[in-house]
């Protein structure tokens, strides 16, 4: 690693400690989720992958490489009552050892119906987060790459708006001779300044995570598992793990929930990979977290699990994945690259 590159590196840490005082501002969606299919259809955002991908790039500076260059990623999310979610990215220029890559990422809450303290209609109003970024990754060997992503905006909701600025930073190396990855990846590092209404400054909700892939040189598979939100222990609600109390005999009724083993679960994302050949892989993913939270009348139906297929045809490679956010239903995502002519 050059100076230049754990300098940067270094320095995105320092943020993020600088960081802890967070807690007064809502976190985003285009900044949280992955928004591209493949990435969903594993679970959520990677922090590690043997290749580079252009669609998760998006989120993870340390997947791009020259060979993104004249290719455009796009990427749709239609996710619950109204809300989508969108991402574009591209590599622009490559140097040598340095990528420079431009993007945009955004939500659309809908349309609602406005009405003032005594009832009275205001007409329609709407709602988004949205986002410009910036980036610039550097190829520091043949195993080691490392990237950082600056983006800012703005967020609104009819006359209450905010802007943000914030980066992303990943760092990962590869042994391809045991086709394994390991990658660390601090996505989320933003700071929130009022603009007009009453919307709360301060730093944004962050994300450490550290993942690793493991591929089979016999086997048409790749692992995948993540580790999240590093940066607090305890993620479950609070009584989570409190005893409860029969509304009847008032007797105790002991919790038996193994707390270690939740804590730690809540933490952890796991993925499969299958490629299933001629440019056509499926994907399988489990969120525990999501799983046990994401709870409607004590179903969970299939909440934490998700799908996806990536295909090759033509110039485009499209991937689909489902998601299921919520006992409600499951939400979309659909991620197309096309290949730009070359003059």
């Amino acid at each position: 690693m050059n100076c230049n590159s754990i300098c940067l590196f270094a320095l995105s840490l320092l943020i993020v400690d600088t960081a802890s005082g967070q807690g007064n501002v809502w976190g985003s969606m285009p900044l949280d989720i992955s928004i591209d299919a493949r990435s969903s259809g594993l679970s959520g955002k990677l922090a590690a992958n043997m290749n580079p991908n252009g669609g998760a790039a998006a989120y993870n500076p340390a997947f791009v490489d020259s060979t993104s260059l004249g290719v455009v990623n796009v990427s749709y999310l239609n996710y619950f009552a109204g809300i989508q979610m969108g991402s574009v990215h591209g590599v622009i220029k490559n140097s040598g050892k340095h990528s420079l890559h431009v993007g945009a990422r955004f939500s659309s809450f809908g349309k609602f119906e406005g009405y003032d303290s005594s009832g009275w209609p205001t007409g329609e109003f709407s709602g988004g987060d949205y986002f410009l970024q910036s980036g610039m990754t550097w190829k520091l060997d043949s195993v080691w790459t490392a990237g950082v992503t600056g983006w800012g905006g703005f967020r609104n909701l009819d006359r209450e708006n905010a802007g943000v600025l914030g980066l992303d930073a990943g760092i990962m190396r590869v042994w391809p001779d045991q086709v394994f990855a390991a990658g660390i990846l601090i996505s989320g590092i933003g700071r929130q300044f009022a603009g007009t209404g009453s919307q709360p400054v301060g730093w944004m909700p962050y994300n450490i995570q550290v993942g690793i892939t493991k591929g089979f040189k016999n086997a048409p598979f790749q692992l995948y598992l993540q580790a999240e939100h590093l940066e607090e222990w305890a993620l479950a609600p609070e009584g989570t793990y409190d005893d409860d109390t029969d509304p009847l005999t008032g007797e105790t009724i002991p919790n038996t929930t193994w707390k270690l083993g939740d804590q730690l679960g809540r933490h952890l994302r796991a993925g499969v990979e299958i490629s299933l050949g001629s440019g056509l892989g499926a994907q399988i993913g489990y969120d525990y977290r999501r799983r046990v939270e994401m709870v409607a009348a004590g179903r969970k139906g299939t909440n934490g699990l998700s799908i996806g297929v990536t295909m090759k045809l033509g110039d485009f490679d499209i991937g689909i994945a489902r998601n299921t956010y919520h006992f409600a239903g499951s939400s979309t995502h659909l991620s197309v690259a096309l290949i730009l002519p070359r003059s």
